[in-house]
């Protein structure tokens, strides 16, 4: 198990890291979405106000943080809303084409939630108290 959970860290931190990057200062070349398409419409809207940049500095980051091991935990919280909104733009805007890579990677976070479960356990309660 401990094997499998440093191999999942390693395949998500560091496609979270390459991707973040790629966001942040583009390097790998990707196909613009169909012109007119709900996809173009976001993208039009997104990339010059600089919202992307801001889901490459989280993805950056929460990748990095899953690499380094001891703050995995922290880089699984950054990078849970980024996969939703992933799955979320490729489901609702693209009609599910690529969204491979977002379930691959989903798949990743979820084998890592389960296995550092015991970090989460005091946000899962029914029971919390303010101190």
């Amino acid at each position: 198990m401990k094997v499998a959970v440093i191999i999942s860290r390693v395949l998500l931190g560091l496609g979270f890291v390459v991707f973040g990057l790629n966001l942040l200062h583009p390097f790998l070349p990707q196909p613009p979405p169909p012109p007119g398409s709900l996809a173009a419409q976001f993208m039009a809207v997104a990339f010059p106000t600089h919202w992307m940049g801001l889901v490459g500095l989280f993805q950056f980051v929460g990748g990095t943080f899953v690499l380094l091991g001891g703050t995995a935990p922290l880089g699984l919280l950054l990078l849970a809303p980024v996969l939703v909104n992933i799955l979320a733009f490729h489901i609702c805007l693209m009609g599910g084409e690529g969204i491979a890579p977002g379930l691959v990677f989903s798949a990743l976070e979820g084998f890592l939630l389960f296995s550092y479960r015991s970090y989460f356990s005091r946000i899962l309660t029914t029971k919390a108290k303010a101190e």
